[in-house]
């Protein structure tokens, strides 16, 4: 079952504490949007289209298409006590990511979840895959077993 993202527009992922970066491709340059702006804060973010205005070092405006990027404002430790979901849409060019979510908290609750359940991407309306990182688990280290031929204290 696919289920509706907890936001479509960049105002609307400003309201719930995400940035908006754009990466160009082209110059390896990334930028922060500013998703309150008037301009952005009523669009779709998945329909958005950017061009790089970066200019080269021979003078030539980039003109890359970049692909935007959400995240939280105060990013949390990969590995910690909470679970990170990292999504993206494969179908959509280019692509777009929402990194380091807090999938167990509001609006983002997946946890009464069933198999197979995803969210759709508001873009192509296609099946927002995602990584999920979970607290940090090791295991107990292993016990060598102690060798009669070597004297071990």
């Amino acid at each position: 079952m696919l289920r509706a993202l907890a936001f479509t527009t960049f105002g609307e992922a400003a309201d719930l504490g995400l940035e908006a970066h754009v990466y160009c491709s082209n110059c390896y340059t990334t930028r922060p949007l500013d998703c309150m702006a008037d301009r952005l804060r009523d669009r779709g973010f998945a329909r958005a289209r950017c061009r790089c205005t970066n200019v080269r070092w021979t003078g030539a405006t980039c003109g890359g298409t970049g692909s935007v990027t959400l995240r939280p404002t105060e990013l949390l430790p990969v590995g910690g006590d909470v679970h990170l979901a990292f999504m993206w849409c494969a179908r959509c060019l280019p692509p777009r990511n929402i990194n380091h979510i807090p999938i167990d908290w509001p609006p983002w609750s997946a946890v009464n979840w069933r198999v197979g359940d995803r969210f759709r991407c508001p873009g192509c309306q296609g099946t927002v895959s995602w990584h999920i990182h979970g607290p940090t688990w090791r295991p107990l280290p292993a016990r060598r077993p102690r060798n009669p031929w070597i004297n071990n204290r």
